[in-house]
């Protein structure tokens, strides 16, 4: 059901208020004592026989397995920072929050990097033939940039975006709708959660695109953070996955994924109760976790992966106990009674 503009206002007002989680958590099947930390913002495909996860890192680190419970570093996507990059962001000194795909025949890898704590950001593409470093055929090909996202005014770096809109070019997924026509989902807390159209062929920008408001949240409250978007088709609807709360503030961190779900790829999304996500709406998929492995903080920055009818939630996770380490998390998605994910254990 959708609710009156006051309604609509006061959960605004009221930061997305929800009570914890009341079930178990599906457990990580990830072993922790193998490579998996740290690693934070995981990507994650398969490729014949072969995993890969991509992590936020200096110049793009990935790791392989051949069951998603055990993990091996592999090396680095870049050598360093792209030029194209440093030329547009002097101070760029990694590669954030990478997404692959399958594209045409080749392998997507969106990345971004940003002047920290400000929205000057830019998104950039490459491609490879294979995902194996072993093949011949492995070579990363960059394609340079893709979305740039500047301060509107000079010396206010937490405003920005482009002629078109007010948006921060970070945290790019890339995603087919049910015509197989590409979209890139992207931004975060300035401009909210965007989608726009991307050209078949070139991956840049369409001709005739425009940038489309999914989320967002109400910026004056404590923690108005929204980032890190995923989405994916299943039941009829198309899921958008996102994260709330700032990532990194250890102990009082509170990141967290939240969903909603719309008829159409462009929206309007909303959660359980109707809340329109555009108004500040998530349902609460996972928090804070207990498990084998112990206490973990800071769920977040997920992805969705697919295998023999089973979704998984790949998301990274803090566990205090180590200093707030990032580490790997790989749990059952499943989906309730009313089309909804959960990762709560069935009974």
């Amino acid at each position: 059901m959708k609710k009156s503009v006051i309604g609509i206002l006061l959960l605004a007002l009221a930061g997305c208020a929800e009570p914890p989680l009341d079930c178990k958590i599906n457990a990580n099947i990830v072993d922790l004592a193998t490579d998996a930390s740290p690693i934070h913002d995981p990507a994650m495909i398969k490729a014949m026989d072969t995993y890969y996860l991509y992590s936020s890192s200096n110049i793009g680190t990935f790791y392989s397995s051949k069951d998603m419970r055990k993990w091996q570093r592999e090396g680095e996507v870049f050598n360093a920072i792209p030029p194209w990059l440093v030329e547009e962001i002097p101070v760029a000194d990694h590669i954030g929050a990478p997404d692959i795909a399958y594209y045409n025949g080749q392998y997507l890898l969106f990345y971004q990097s940003h002047n920290p704590n400000t929205c000057d950001a830019a998104t950039g593409l490459t491609i490879n033939k294979t995902l194996d470093p072993s093949d011949p055929n492995y070579e990363w090909v960059d394609q340079g940039l893709i979305l740039r996202s500047e301060p509107f005014y000079d010396g206010v770096d937490i405003y920005c975006g482009n002629e078109s809109a007010t948006f921060n070019a970070i945290d790019a997924h890339f995603f087919q709708d049910s015509d197989g026509k590409p979209w890139m989902v992207f931004g975060s807390t300035i401009g909210g959660i965007k989608i726009v159209a991307l050209d078949p062929q070139t991956l840049q920008l369409a001709d005739d695109h425009e940038f489309v408001t999914l989320a967002q949240r109400w910026l004056l409250q404590d923690d108005p953070i929204i980032e890190a978007p995923y989405i994916v088709q299943r039941h009829g609807y198309y899921y958008l996955f996102m994260s709330f709360n700032h990532c990194c503030l250890e102990e009082k961190t509170q990141y967290q994924v939240r969903v909603g779900r719309s008829e159409k790829v462009t929206g309007p999304y909303y959660d359980k109760s109707g809340w329109p996500l555009y108004l500040e709406g998530g349902s609460l998929l996972i928090e804070k976790v207990t498990d084998k492995d112990g206490d973990f903080v800071g769920t977040g920055h997920n992805n969705v992966f697919a295998e023999n009818g089973q979704d998984w939630l790949v998301h990274h996770a803090k566990k205090p106990s180590e200093d707030y380490k990032a580490y790997l998390n790989i749990r059952k998605l499943d989906w309730d009674e009313n089309k909804w994910p959960t990762v709560c254990a069935k009974n």
